[in-house]
């Protein structure tokens, strides 16, 4: 190469450089060979002596990565606001998102704001202020002239339209902003630490509603990712104020909030509380799928016992320290807000039995609360979450034997409601269907409903085609607490289908010798005389699963010679057909109450090796006998280290009870 073309080439290339320099300036942050990061990138965009074109080249960078300090963010959009409003506003945003912002850093931002506004006419960009505007706190009226000098004044509502609802013309708009305006302040004051001074922007909020009900309804409602960090705590205060408001219309956007496990505890557990106070029964079927899904992610942190890692994201050494949310409980207290009152039995059993799991002492404390709060007269008094093993474990008992007492909600969930009748059909239409998940929470969520099921089942199996329909429908009726369910249950029992009648027997089995049990409602003529008669005429039927449970039913009679009787006459011993295991061990209890001999035969069948002979006879005598599940564990073998006998004694109490 020549020394023309070489001073050509060198000349050309100063002038890349110098041009360049002029259009990005210096690289005043990252080295030449530097990769930028975020940290850098950060760094970069914040400071005032960088030149505008790098500081917003770091900014755009950002927007496709995290900001890992969320306040230097908002201080690094307040920096490049005046050279490009765009990218300010969505770094802005992305930075609230990601924390909570201090008050003086917010106030920096707004400050950029009005220096910015006071010059811009671009319509384009004064929206885009308009919309930092609103992130920061800025009040309407600070902006209204600039919008007002734009030559496109179709901006303003195009904003309104984006942001709040607002009359499209842009003369209301200020109207509507201030309205807006007044309750992002009152809601940024409730989502302080400070309970007091939180808890009086709440009830302005309140008082309010005509005005803050659809903002706080935006802020509320459930995105399509997870709850940013920044907006949570605003989130989960507009949720409550919600519920306090107590509007209806909060529903639909509520649901999605208990429902969506992976969004956060906080917004799940306030969302669950907010439908309560609402108190619209249509949501009944919601809040029972919160007690009864066991995948819920977020129910293993209830409980001091580490749950291992498959189960969880946090380390074994931080369990000790993990958030968790009570979210059971909430539900459960819910559904006695909205008249469920077998929600107070439910949070006994599965929360206050010491044996349910060592829940941590705030789900114990809720618990008891809830229960409290619905049945003033309720022996909660004696329950001390901090308390040790025996002294829960007593007050326990007396929280079960006054759950038998058939305690009754002052406002008891109405049958008759037309909001409760959509929520029962949502349950029952879902009975007999393909899911075997879903199946079993329905049966159980209409069993902790219970007696207002009643007119939606009945209607639904009158008018039900399919044959297992009609056979889990069966079951869950005997579980209702209700004796108009009697009669149906005895038409089922000639059902052409034998597992429909089998369940229809096995379901009457709650109903024999109850007629004084103030647990159950409703009236049957001769409940037990009419069953006992239907169960003796069914061991004579030709399949062995409705003979099997009309012999279960009879083992919850007292002693009668027509029992006796019927037992002798269809014997496993003389009638090979019955000679099988299920119908053996039945007959060993039928008889045994009947006559008061063979207790040592019974309890051989506990120590049985096989774990199904062991857990078959202990439900059988747990039904027949009321018993509390914790009086056996069957799921131990008699050899293994944990086995723990029946206690013989248990069963002769239970049985000198029932022959008296």
């Amino acid at each position: 190469m020549n020394r023309l073309a070489v001073r050509i080439a060198c000349v050309t290339a100063c002038i890349s450089v110098v041009t360049s320099i002029a259009v990005t300036g210096p690289r005043s942050d990252v080295g030449a060979d530097e990769v930028p990061t975020p940290e850098s990138d950060l760094r970069l965009a914040g400071r005032s002596e960088a030149p505008p074109a790098e500081r917003i080249a770091a900014a755009r960078r950002l927007l496709e990565t995290v900001v890992p300090d969320a306040e230097a963010g908002v201080r690094a959009a307040a920096m490049i606001l005046a050279d490009d409003a765009l990218t300010a506003a969505a770094l802005l945003r992305k930075s609230l998102d990601a924390d909570v912002i201090p008050a003086d850093t917010l106030a920096l931002a707004r400050a950029s704001v009005r220096a910015a506004l006071a010059k811009e006419v671009d319509p384009v960009r004064l929206a885009a202020l308009a919309t930092f505007a609103l992130a920061t706190g800025l009040r309407g009226d600070e902006f209204a002239p600039a919008l007002g000098r734009s030559d496109a004044p179709g901006v303003g509502a195009a904003f309104a339209a984006d942001h709040f609802k607002a009359p499209s013309d842009v003369a209301n708009l200020w109207v509507a902003w201030g309205v807006h305006r007044t309750a992002a302040d009152r809601l940024d004051r409730a989502s302080a630490d400070d309970p007091k001074a939180a808890r009086v922007a709440i009830d302005e909020l309140v008082d309010d509603a005509p005005h803050s009900f659809d903002f706080l309804l935006s802020v509320a409602r459930r995105s399509e990712t997870r709850t940013p960090p920044g907006r949570l705590p605003r989130r989960v205060r507009a949720i409550v104020t919600l519920g306090m408001i107590g509007d209806r219309r909060a529903v639909d956007e509520l649901v999605p909030c208990i429902v969506d496990l992976n969004d956060e505890g906080w917004v799940r557990a306030a969302a669950v509380t907010a439908l309560g106070d609402i108190g619209d029964p249509r949501v009944i079927p919601d809040l029972c799928r919160v007690l009864f899904y066991t995948g819920d992610l977020h129910r293993p942190r209830d409980s001091w016992d580490y749950p291992g890692v498959d189960n969880t994201d946090v380390p074994a050494d931080r369990w000790d320290t993990v958030e968790y949310y009570a979210i059971d409980c909430a539900a459960a207290d819910a559904l006695l807000r909205l008249g469920v009152g077998n929600a107070a039995e439910w949070l006994i059993r599965e929360r206050l039995h010491p044996r349910s799991g060592r829940w941590r002492i705030r789900v114990l404390q809720d618990a008891v609360d809830a229960i409290r709060r619905a049945f003033p007269a309720a022996p909660t008094g004696e329950f001390e979450p901090d308390a040790g093993l025996p002294q829960r474990a007593a007050a326990y008992q007396k929280l079960i034997a006054w759950s038998k007492t058939g305690p009754r909600l002052a406002h008891r969930v109405s049958e008759r409601d037309e909001r409760f009748q959509q929520a029962a059909k949502r349950i029952v239409d879902t009975i007999g269907g393909k899911g075997v998940m879903e199946l079993q929470i329905v049966k159980r969520a209409a069993t902790l409903v219970g007696s207002a099921m009643v007119p939606t089942m009945l209607d639904s199996l009158a008018r039900s085609k399919s044959k297992i329909q009609r056979a889990e429908m069966a079951l869950v009726l005997g579980t209702l607490g209700d004796r108009r369910v009697v009669d149906p249950l005895l038409a089922l029992t000639a059902d052409p289908v034998p597992a429909v009648r089998g369940n229809a027997m096995q379901a009457l089995a709650r109903f024999v010798g109850a007629e004084a049990d103030p647990r159950l409602l409703g009236d049957a003529k001769d409940a037990t005389n009419r069953i006992v008669a239907r169960a003796i005429e069914l061991l004579a039927d030709p399949e062995a699963a409705p003979r099997t449970t009309a012999l279960q039913s009879l083992a919850h009679a007292h002693p009668r010679d027509d029992v006796r009787a019927a037992v002798v006459a269809h014997a496993s011993v003389t009638h090979p057909e019955n000679d099988f295991g299920d119908y053996r061990n039945t007959e060993l209890v039928v008889n045994l109450i009947q006559s008061g001999e063979g207790v040592e035969a019974v309890l051989e069948r506990l120590r049985d090796k096989n774990l199904f002979v062991r857990r078959y006879m202990f439900e059988l005598l747990r039904s027949a006998f009321d018993l509390e599940p914790d009086v056996f564990d069957p799921s131990h073998a008699p050899d293994a280290p944990a086995y723990r006998p029946f206690d013989a004694n248990v069963l002769q109490r239970a049985l000198e009870e029932r022959r008296r």
